[in-house]
């Protein structure tokens, strides 16, 4: 009675539990191995290696095998799905009722979510950081470049300048304006205006900015296609906010795609998950592996123009309506950009 007690409370524990005889093979695991796309009775005999099949495996299998010693570590290992996790490893000495060393047993313990929300909230507070120091410079630019442009406006009604004085000052008005522009971006990031919630119909939010976009789709000859969502209840969402966000991600995959390339702009409904979905999908170059970590950071851009705010302010709107953006590329297949949303 005892016995099945112990062997249930070991076979439906959440972390996979193990132990292996003197020649490293399996002579028990727990249920949980399902979870990693195995049945454990193809395991029982096997080396433990069959499991733990990972880049940097001499070193650490070297740790779990050594006779009378524990040991903790962490190391990526790989499904039998061939998908990626960060564990924890514990592993101890296996003795019998001599007490003399029959082999070694363990628990692997996956942290790969604990590791992205851990990876999150450092980049959480690193922008959280970077919104404090921008309303901080915004602030201090913006009344000495009220006053240049204020006194460029007088100086250029008094004097009246022509030809090459006259290009002059509307470069110099030009270019405050466009520092205008980038103050009143930090400010819109760092701390974003509240929001007018209403409830929307997606497939009009998409097709309105789709619209917004034409001209610059037709000058690059993108083709954007629509696919509606039939089945999608109302967001609540702010219209001018969420068109903001949706002509920025469209605009951003139009200029990423290749003259008569194509952009795929697709609502959908997550029932189980009770969110509305809206992906936007090009067939461009993608983004470097390396450039990803930064996509949403203030002034990081990768184009000629332009002064890198655009994905960090969308960031900031779909944080502010409880909402998430994630961003997916390959190089040479192009980029999908997904935002949800929760429903009403």
């Amino acid at each position: 009675m005892k016995d099945n007690f112990y062997k249930r409370l070991l076979d439906n524990a959440n972390d996979l539990i193990w132990a292996v005889n003197m020649e490293g093979c399996f002579i028990y695991i727990n249920d949980n191995i399902s979870e990693w796309g195995y049945d454990k009775d193809e395991l029982i005999g096997k080396p433990l290696l069959d499991i733990l099949n990972t880049k940097i495996i001499g070193k650490r299998y070297s740790e779990t095998s050594k006779l009378g010693v524990r040991s903790a570590f962490e190391m990526e290992v790989l499904d039998k799905r061939g998908q990626a996790h960060m564990v924890r490893v514990s592993s101890s000495p296996l003795q019998d009722d001599d007490e003399e060393i029959i082999g070694v047993m363990g628990i692997i313990h996956d942290i790969s979510e604990t590791q992205k929300l851990e990876e999150k909230l450092k980049n959480e507070e690193r922008l959280a950081s970077l919104g404090r120091l921008a309303t901080g410079v915004a602030h201090e630019i913006r009344n000495p470049l009220s006053s240049v442009k204020m006194n460029l406006a007088i100086l250029r009604k008094r004097l009246q300048p022509q030809g090459v004085d006259e290009e002059h000052f509307t470069i110099a008005q030009e270019e405050v304006a466009n520092l205008e522009n980038i103050v009143t971006e930090l400010i819109d990031y760092a701390k974003p205006m509240p929001l007018d919630l209403k409830r929307l119909n997606l497939n009009e939010a998409i097709e309105s900015a789709v619209i917004m976009t034409k001209s610059a789709s037709d000058e690059k000859n993108v083709a954007v296609k629509i696919i509606k969502a039939g089945d999608a209840p109302l967001a609540l969402l702010d219209k001018a906010k969420i068109h903001q966000v949706l002509l920025n991600v469209i605009l951003n995959a139009i200029q990423a795609s290749s003259p008569k390339g194509s952009v795929t702009v697709q609502a959908q409904y997550i029932k189980d998950k009770q969110k509305a979905k809206i992906v936007v999908s090009d067939k461009g170059e993608g983004i470097k592996p390396e450039e990803m970590k930064f996509v949403f950071d203030p002034f990081f851009t990768t184009k000629k123009s332009g002064v890198g705010m655009g994905l960090s302010i969308v960031k900031s709107i779909i944080n502010n309506h409880n909402g998430t953006i994630t961003i997916k590329s390959e190089q040479g297949k192009g980029t999908d950009v997904s935002l949800e949303f929760p429903v009403c």
